[in-house]
């Protein structure tokens, strides 16, 4: 009797805590960095349906230009797959215009930072580019959720000029409608995947867990995660960034396309002024920012998570060291 109600107070304790949002790309980046390797390759394999031998993932996910004055890119996930394939993913919550001319940017510096001095262009690896988008996108409103795109010839479209660029855009909301369809979409490892990252704590997602190990296996790092109060902690400054962004942009949007960028702006600059930040919040921002400098998470990334400014997260740096 006493194991029996010992067990349900362990698993009440357990509880207590809500799961982190996978879709967030902080908690994306930390569940697919700190899963075992066999969780991350379930993954991929399943978003660009390759088997994956070997996987090796990348620590520092900036796209470093050539020239100092280059633009940098972040993307949330990288890896080489069987040793000769180069992979980057993006977890996106909000679909923008500019995304696409954004992929197209993160491919292109990947695929032309492999060439080092001395090296001939036949070495260069294939690079697969992956997007996932938490929103339907109305230009692919006649496409599946899941598609693949390549450079073909215009009017022989089975002719493709080059294997070594690949993109793959996968819509969640499309997909969960696709999974629920019908009974053979329900054993597809990808549909399966994206109604893990849309709702890991449903009961649909603890079927699926049934057959797919993976999918158990990710569910069981990310309740560890959530138990942490500092990684809680990160997730919600990240998401509240990510919901001012898009309260921001929907307030311009409806101003008029004309002066929606000035009025973003200027309701931006006046809610940062009315709410403000109180000593101890900042003192927290300064906490995160110092751990995740520990994680050698890149200072642009932790700009966009704490929202404090370059300048101050160099001085942090400066004070750890």
């Amino acid at each position: 009797m006493e194991n029996k109600n010992k067990e349900k107070k362990e698993n009440k304790e357990k509880n207590k805590f809500k799961l982190l949002n996978p879709k967030t790309d902080i908690v994306f980046q930390m569940l697919f960095s700190s899963a075992n390797e066999e969780v991350t390759k379930g993954l991929i394999s399943a978003l660009i349906d390759k088997e994956i031998t070997n996987i090796e993932l990348e620590i520092n996910k900036q796209l470093l230009g050539k020239r100092i004055d280059d633009k940098i890119g972040v993307v949330d996930l990288r890896a080489r797959l069987n040793n000769n394939i180069e992979c980057e993913i993006e977890m996106q919550m909000i679909y923008s215009e500019n995304f696409i001319p954004r992929l197209l940017f993160y491919w292109s510096k990947i695929y032309s930072n492999q060439l080092k001095k001395a090296q001939k262009y036949n070495e260069l690896n294939k690079v697969i580019s992956i997007a996932i988008i938490n929103e339907d996108i109305k230009e692919f409103k006649d496409l599946e959720a899941h598609s693949k795109w390549q450079i073909r010839e215009e009017k022989n479209t089975y002719k493709i000029l080059t294997d070594k660029l690949e993109i793959h855009i996968i819509t969640i909301p499309k997909a969960i409608k696709e999974y629920k369809k019908n009974k053979e979409n329900k054993e597809n490892k990808l549909l399966q995947w994206m109604m893990f990252l849309n709702e890991p704590g449903g009961m649909e997602v603890d079927e699926i867990m049934k057959e797919n190990r993976e999918i158990k296996e990710a569910k069981v790092t990310l309740r560890e995660l959530s138990e942490d109060e500092e990684n809680q902690r990160i997730a919600e400054l990240r998401e509240k960034h990510i919901l001012d962004t898009q309260d921001i942009y929907e307030t311009g949007l409806n101003e008029g396309l004309k002066k929606g960028e000035k009025l973003g702006r200027k309701i931006g600059q006046e809610r940062g002024e009315k709410i403000g930040e109180t000593k101890g919040k900042i003192e927290e921002k300064r906490k995160i920012a110092k751990k995740l400098l520990a994680k050698e998470m890149p200072i642009e990334q932790i700009m966009e998570i704490t929202e404090l400014t370059k300048e101050e997260i160099i001085k942090i740096e400066k004070e750890n060291n």
